[in-house]
């Protein structure tokens, strides 16, 4: 079977009273390893099929299979775990974190998948795109083309079966560009599924096939001329991201030498991803405890003044509106706290073992630890209350 299945595939947009029609019943077939352009003008559906392709929407009708599975109708968890584990991603912008290096940026897919290890599978992808000595940079110290081939390393990280270059080449030149098109064409020969969406014949043609989409249909499905292998370079000695670089280097300040340092990685320069949601989950379960604290003592205080005046409640109807709605505060606040705690714990756990894998040196070790022990604390102080009251029903 094909690796993937479109039938009937449609797409409409409600747009004020406006009903468009960006897809309309597209079938078509993609094998394991073929290498697709999809082109057309502006507003011819490319970009429809290719967030539809990539599980990033739901169509309005038709069916999508995608290994077998029929992805048309997935919840956005589903739909999201369908993404990471089968889908790789390369925009034209790159969409790289600029305060984290090359390395930490290819080992973003894998730290949302829970993998243990990201920095081992980060380098590897890194070489298989010809940056594995650059792994220690960060986006703004590496020229166009390799902040690109940075992308590529991300999108194959967790080999996926399909991969979606939503203009890939668009905001670099053309030398850069055919570099970046050589690696596709490696990638291809290595078994990977891709699919390219471009606006320039030239770039189309270096695909297996070309899919043309006008008004929101395939109107032709072709196969090019090119014969297989990875497409060649117009001088061996010409290389675009080198040229780019050295415009680079003219230009800018010599840069300091860097410190001595065994590990592969340089110092974060920003804090781990999680670290701040650690953080607030944590102070949100803080806070919501100390409240808590504060209504129930509150209560008592309370309580011990009325018995101190000789003001016996014979029932709950008698008591104070204020002790009753203190109490509903408290209580409400200790669930609060304990939900809160819960996802504190969580988090900084998955955190942890992120810091664990990675020899980088993050920033924000400090929030992960305080998020987690006020996480802690709103679990445990309720916990050990209540089962010191527990005891001591017991006892009497």
């Amino acid at each position: 079977m094909p690796l993937i299945e479109l039938r009937g595939l449609t797409k409409h947009y409600q747009m004020g009273d406006t009903l468009v029609h960006a897809l309309d019943g597209v079938d078509l077939n993609i094998e394991k390893g073929e290498f697709i352009a999809i082109t057309g003008a502006s507003g011819s559906g490319k970009s429809t099929m290719m967030h539809l392709l990539g599980c990033l929407d739901r169509p309005t009708r038709g069916t999508y299979m995608l290994e077998h599975q029929n992805v048309s109708q997935l919840s956005d968890r589903e739909l999201a775990a369908i993404r990471n584990r089968y889908i790789g991603f390369v925009f034209q912008t790159f969409n790289l974190i600029n305060r984290t290096s090359a390395a930490e940026n290819v080992g973003i897919p894998l730290f949302y998948a829970r993998q243990g290890n990201t920095l081992a599978p980060a380098l590897a992808a890194l070489e298989r795109v010809g940056l594995g000595p650059r792994a220690r940079h960060n986006p703004n110290e590496l020229s166009g083309g390799e902040r690109q081939r940075v992308a590529i390393a991300r999108a194959i990280v967790n080999n996926p079966v399909l991969l979606l270059a939503d203009e890939p080449t668009g905001n670099l030149d053309s030398k850069t560009g055919k570099q970046i098109m050589r690696i596709f064409h490696e990638l291809s020969e290595q078994g990977v599924t891709i699919v390219l969406v471009t606006h320039e014949p030239e770039v189309a043609e270096q695909a297996r096939r070309i899919v043309q989409m006008r008004d929101g249909q395939v109107i032709s499905d072709r196969p090019t001329a090119r014969p297989r292998g990875p497409a060649p370079a117009d001088d061996p000695t010409d290389d675009g991201d080198r040229d780019e670089a050295a415009a680079s280097a003219a230009t800018a300040a010599p840069e300091p030498a860097p410190p001595a340092n065994t590990s592969p990685l340089p110092e974060g320069s920003g804090p781990i991803p999680g670290a701040n949601a650690t953080l607030s989950a944590g102070l949100l379960a803080g806070a919501s405890l100390a409240v808590a604290i504060g209504c129930f003592w509150y209560n008592g205080a309370r309580a011990a003044a009325i018995k101190a005046a000789g003001v016996v409640p014979t029932g709950p109807q008698d008591m104070p509106r204020d002790l009753v709605m203190a109490g509903a505060i408290g209580i409400g606040c200790v669930l609060v706290g304990l939900l809160a705690g819960a996802l504190a714990v969580y988090w900084g756990s998955g955190v942890r073992r992120q810091i664990a894998s990675s020899s980088a040196r993050w920033r924000g070790r400090g929030r992960v630890l305080l998020g987690t022990l006020c996480g802690w604390a709103a679990i445990l102080i309720p916990a050990g209350y209540l089962g010191f009251k527990l005891v001591n029903r017991m006892q009497g």
